[in-house]
């Protein structure tokens, strides 16, 4: 699954495609993947294009946002007569035969250009919600804040690790609840950071390591949505491209490779049922 770099770069893209575009038809073959039906749409106008968490909200007028979730295997599609954009899950020669198999969702505009939401495993969705609704929507999921708000402050953090004291490292960054958008890849990239093991319980952190997570999280989401995100599982970004912080990486993916700093081996260990990468040496 794209995370928050990923899904970020995803937006920059489509936000310069689609924005100002009207919607003249829609369509969906799988009934549920979306809540909604082209009278709900036509003739509404693309104002925007946000990012919340993992996912996407395209801001139409007249109060109306559509909620699109990539889950593991979508892919939007951007298509015009000159160009192809392809964000998402990368799916086999996706701009040769739009619409293909895997299309369930088809938004098409009223100066002919379409914009196709693909998922080869259907576990995405697209849905269409007023302002009053997306709003109760986004509570009833119980997200955090934004690693990249001003909310998420070292002082948010260390209430949340008094609440949860016996969680390990790991999970606690992952968990939507305490924050959004960080997954298996940014997780174990922020521990190498901050020099802590992965498995270690958060009540074991010094204040040190605490500012040390909390700094952590921003630089590398920073650095990870300059560089268009990270290339695992056929991500690519907006423009079809595959994201550069592949290179940046220091442990993920890395078990059994050399430690860049101690020039030890790249281990791995399992963690609440996600494999974590992490230099036995460097972090304690």
């Amino acid at each position: 699954m794209p995370e928050l770099p990923e899904v970020e770069t995803v937006k920059k893209g489509l936000e310069k495609a689609i924005v100002g575009k009207k919607i003249a038809d829609y369509s969906c073959d799988t009934p549920k993947m979306t809540n909604f039906s082209l009278n709900k749409v036509k003739g509404l106008k693309v104002i925007g294009v946000r990012r919340r968490a993992k996912m996407l909200i395209i801001d139409l007028s007249a109060d109306h946002h559509i909620l699109v979730h990539l889950k593991m295997t979508g892919q939007l599609v951007y298509r015009s007569k000159k160009q192809c954009l392809i964000g998402g899950h990368q799916i086999e020669k996706s701009c040769e035969s739009l619409p293909n198999k895997f299309t369930h969702a088809t938004f098409t505009f009223s100066d002919g250009t379409f914009l196709y939401y693909n998922d080869i495993r259907k576990f995405g969705w697209v849905r269409l919600y007023t302002k009053e609704q997306l709003a109760k929507v986004f509570e009833q999921m119980g997200m955090g804040p934004e690693p990249l708000s001003k909310d998420f402050t070292i002082d948010y953090l260390r209430q949340r690790i008094r609440q949860r004291p016996r969680n390990r490292v790991k999970q606690f960054i992952m968990d939507n609840k305490i924050l959004v958008g960080v997954g298996n890849i940014y997780s174990d990239e922020v521990c190498y950071y901050a020099k802590v093991r992965p498995d270690r319980r958060v009540e074991t952190l010094t204040d040190k390591e605490i500012k040390l997570i909390h700094s952590g999280i921003a630089k590398i989401l920073k650095a990870a949505i300059e560089a268009q995100g990270t290339t695992f599982s056929n991500y690519v970004n907006a423009d079809g491209e595959a994201g550069a912080y592949t290179k940046k990486l220091k442990v993920y993916g890395r078990y059994g490779e050399t430690c860049f700093k101690c020039r030890g081996i790249v281990a791995r260990m399992k963690i609440g049922g996600r494999t974590s990468s992490f230099c036995v040496h460097c972090q304690i």
